[in-house]
């Protein structure tokens, strides 16, 4: 599992990165943990491979089938359950947030705006629908709360009452949306089920599908900056201070600007990188937009 991008705006989260990577915080912390979402059932580290203590590069053990095969020999200790019962269901720490990832990851996001009986209800009820095997990873889910969700409605466009299920469809930097289905909130799983389809098939087909150097390149002309609620940076000396560069220093503008890129002092270079280029970002499996083929 990886809960950095939880951290971005939880403490607690944040703690618990630290607690994978003996105090320090940095970009990437990995652990298998149990199903009770506590107990380890492998090592830590920034990667799969560190954590299953699998080495990695040409000649260095198995590399990715060594950490698959040993993902394999723990999930055989798991036996999958009939029951969805106790299954919980995504929930992002804000609207803004959950907006922002859903466009990072090109998805739609499925928004609930509901009483907190209601809130509870759905929790329950969209168990099997976001189970289906047409739904599953093709969507993201966030609930409404009172305090952080306040405003939502300033930023996306479509809307229509107090409450519903709304799919929304975030613009190129999840700084804004609009409405593409509303529903309301005792609409029935079929009718839920093909309205989410009706959105993903048109979504898929009108969304192109972002290349990581353009996006970050538009970004920046911009000048797109998103506001967490945790400071940006890491901390690799582990000295509990997000580590920044001197001065006014920084590579470009926005919130990477004085963030401290390389590595602390005493050892030479970074983190293992396998077969990745320096600079390089991380390759990603090619799905489209919306969660298809």
């Amino acid at each position: 599992m990886c809960v950095r991008l939880e951290s971005y705006e939880s403490e607690e989260h944040q703690k618990m990165v630290r607690s994978f990577l003996d105090g320090r915080f940095e970009n990437t912390a990995f652990c298998l943990l149990a199903p009770d979402g506590e107990t380890r059932l492998s090592g830590t580290g920034r990667s799969p491979s560190q954590g299953l203590r699998q080495r990695r590069g040409p000649g260095r053990g198995r590399g990715d089938n060594g950490v698959i095969e040993a993902m394999e020999q723990v999930a055989k200790k798991f036996r999958a359950k009939a029951t969805k019962e106790g299954a919980i269901l995504q929930d992002f720490h804000s609207f803004r947030q959950g907006l922002n990832v859903a466009s990072g990851d090109q998805r739609l996001l499925i928004f609930v705006v509901a009483t907190e009986n209601d809130r509870k209800t759905l929790r329950t009820d969209l168990r099997d629908l976001m189970s289906d095997k047409e739904i599953i990873g093709k969507f993201h889910t966030d609930f409404a709360d009172e305090k952080p969700d306040s405003q939502w409605r300033d930023a996306v466009k479509g809307e229509r009452g107090n409450t519903g299920i709304f799919v929304i469809r975030a613009n190129a930097f999840g700084q804004t949306g609009s409405v593409m289905e509303q529903l309301p909130v005792d609409a029935t799983p079929e009718e839920l089920k093909t309205a989410l389809l009706k959105a993903n098939t048109s979504f898929a087909k009108t969304e192109k599908r972002k290349v990581y150097s353009e996006h970050v390149a538009a970004g920046r002309r911009a000048r797109v900056h998103f506001e967490n609620g945790m400071p940006y940076g890491e901390d690799r000396d582990g000295d509990g201070v997000i580590d920044h560069r001197g001065g006014r220093g920084g590579r470009g503008a926005g919130p990477e600007a004085g963030e401290r890129r390389g590595p602390p002092a005493g050892r030479r270079g970074g983190p293992p990188r396998g077969n990745r280029r320096p600079g390089q970002p991380p390759q990603r499996p090619r799905i489209r937009p919306g969660g298809t083929e």
